[in-house]
């Protein structure tokens, strides 16, 4: 697959990712507010829920790991759905790369 379509899609898998935690703390938050009707209380809001700014910069960083993954794995990719669920699985996808170590450095490491 082409790395630019890769990317591309990876950034869907990514949105698709942060698309799901936001629609949660939405649904925490009418949770919230259903109970506090119930109760008689004040309602709770929004942002108890949401932070724009922490949450604008989350969304662009699973964009952006999406993208990554999806770069750096574009030639193993073989469809649409392949390189969304790697963008959607990047963060987990990229740190596992990154605690990954060659055999060689992990034979020296047990080692006496």
């Amino acid at each position: 697959m082409d790395w630019a379509v890769a990317a591309a899609l990876g950034m869907v898998g990514g949105g698709l990712v942060e698309a799901v935690a936001v629609w949660g703390n939405l649904a925490a938050w009418q949770q919230a507010r259903h109970e506090a009707r119930r109760r008689g209380r004040r309602l709770p809001p929004l942002t108890r829920y949401l932070d724009p700014a922490a949450d604008s910069l989350v969304a662009v960083t699973r964009l952006l790991l999406g993208a990554t993954a999806a770069v750096v794995l574009h030639t193993q990719i073989s469809g649409v759905l392949t390189a969304i669920a790697v963008g959607a699985s990047a963060p987990a996808l990229l740190a596992q790369l990154g605690a990954s170590r060659p055999a060689v450095a992990a034979e020296r490491e047990t080692t006496p």
